[in-house]
């Protein structure tokens, strides 16, 4: 069977990653079809999602760089006035995947290539991303995306975005991703595709969110609370995993919600990795 890799079905299989992702319930403690947050809701991620697709469509075209496409995708969502941060894991996560899919060769393999072509310019514009979008991240010594003077430490050591990514990459699950050449991205689509197979979709996606949870601590809990709570809440999950009538994954949704711990990186990593699986010709 042939699979449509053309420009518009690139960016079609992307949105569609985002909404899949944020639609199946429960994925504990994230905004999904059945709850919001008290600052912003489901129909914001909705927006947020519908207003990437031109900016997937000109990565799969191979029009402008990394770094100023993951800063376009960050405007495009406040075009929407929304000023929350919504989809920008996501966003640094598929934006390669997307200029990658149009390629000839096997998707992770031009995957790596599009990583290792990095700029000293992408950093800029990813760190200008970073700051539009008012994301979160742990602190660290060097190259602190939450250092107000960025611009000139990172201009001055004209490091790439894909060597700036290394240095993150023991303590954020997305710059890991980035290091590795999307290692776990890969074989959670893997598992994934199965999981839907014999799940269906909700199930299938929430299911395999709750794995990732439960192997690796979510980094946005880790900077927002710290690694071992962050731990704690990956032991939650992987008891939640155990029950599979989901009502587990259901008492753990209400009380991560009730005590604002949101394990967004983890919702970024499966955004990307279903990503993946439509570009591979997922049916659900």
């Amino acid at each position: 069977m042939s699979i449509d890799r053309s420009p518009d079905r690139v960016a079609q299989c992307a949105v569609l990653a985002m909404l899949f992702e944020l639609s199946s319930s429960p994925k504990p403690g994230n905004v999904d079809r059945c709850h919001d947050f008290s600052d912003i809701g489901f129909h914001h991620f909705l927006a947020s999602a519908v207003s990437a697709y031109p900016v997937f469509r000109k990565a799969a075209q191979s029009r402008r760089s990394v770094g100023s496409l993951i800063l376009e995708g960050v405007e495009a969502w406040q075009t929407w006035n929304l000023n929350s941060n919504t989809h920008f894991g996501s966003l640094v996560l598929m934006i390669p995947i997307a200029i990658a899919a149009r390629r000839p060769g096997e998707l992770q393999a031009e995957l790596r290539d599009v990583l290792e072509k990095t700029t000293a310019i992408d950093a800029i514009d990813f760190y200008s991303a970073f700051e539009k979008a008012k994301a979160r991240v742990a602190e660290v010594d060097n190259f602190s995306l939450n250092d107000k003077n960025w611009q000139k430490a990172v201009q001055g050591s004209g490091k790439t975005l894909r060597e700036l990514m290394r240095l993150s990459s023991k303590h954020d699950i997305v710059a890991r991703e980035w290091s590795t050449n999307y290692e776990r991205s890969f074989l959670l689509a893997d598992r994934m595709a199965k999981k839907i197979g014999r799940w269906g979709l909700n199930d299938g996606v929430v299911r395999t969110f709750l794995e990732a949870l439960a192997e690796v601590p979510d980094s946005l809990i880790c900077a927002k609370f710290g690694v071992e709570l962050a731990r704690q809440v990956s032991g939650l999950a992987g008891e939640a995993l155990r029950d599979d009538t989901l009502g587990k994954a259901h008492e753990l949704d209400r009380n991560l919600l009730a005590q604002d711990i949101n394990p967004g990186s983890t919702a970024d990593l499966i955004a990307a990795s279903l990503f993946i699986s439509l570009l591979r010709g997922l049916r659900f």
